[in-house]
């Protein structure tokens, strides 16, 4: 203990398999939806430190920026305010991290939410990726949520990058770095069952009971 995160591009699973993993280990689950509160709690935040030079129309473009994100689907037609995630990426990762700290306190499974790159350091904490070749992913994600081939290949590239944006701009690393990453498992080949046994062995030879 404390926990696992894991990390998944579009079409893997990750909401199937983090669920599966959190079961098999007794534990919590933290999923990757970023709640109203800490939407709220960023909000308080940038106004308290408007002494730092936090503005809050800044605040509210960079929520504007989050709140797509969140859902794992990019904004369009604009390119997010370099000068604007700079200055209010730092006070909301704090929130961020202090959620996933309270959460892995009492030990905890984390999907998304830059779990990965927050807890690089943790010997104690599992750093988990589902991948898969675009296709397999494509035909996976089709099959999970009901919709067409095509219909997924136009989420597939929206999701990832969103997903790879977040990791980013809050961290400034690349999501599909193998360093940030003790397990990567191909969850297109094998069943949600298979991949979650396989993260709760390993969790438990990294972290003895």
């Amino acid at each position: 203990m404390p926990g696992v995160t894991i990390s998944s591009s579009y079409g893997t699973g990750g909401s199937i398999v983090a669920p599966l993993v959190a079961e098999r280990l007794g534990l919590p689950l933290l999923d990757r939806a970023i709640s109203a509160g800490v939407a709220a709690q960023l909000r308080v935040s940038l106004a308290e430190a408007e002494d730092a030079q936090f503005k809050r129309s800044r605040a509210d473009r960079f929520l504007s920026v989050l709140a797509p994100l969140a859902i794992g689907v990019l904004s369009t037609g604009s390119t997010p305010d370099a000068a604007v995630l700079g200055d209010a990426a730092a006070p909301f990762r704090e929130q961020a991290e202090a959620i996933m700290q309270d959460a892995l306190a009492a030990g905890a499974v984390i999907l998304g939410r830059a779990g990965a790159a927050a807890f690089v350091g943790r010997p104690d904490v599992l750093r988990v990726r589902l991948f898969g070749s675009k296709k397999a992913r494509v035909e996976q994600a089709a099959r999970l949520q009901g919709v067409d081939v095509p219909t997924a290949e136009k989420r597939r590239p929206e999701v990832d990058e969103a997903r790879a944006q977040y990791v980013r701009r809050l961290y400034d690393v690349d999501i599909d770095d193998p360093a940030l990453y003790d397990l990567q498992i191909d969850s297109t080949r094998l069943p949600p069952e298979t991949c979650a046994d396989l993260v709760a062995s390993a969790y438990r030879a990294l972290v003895p009971a």
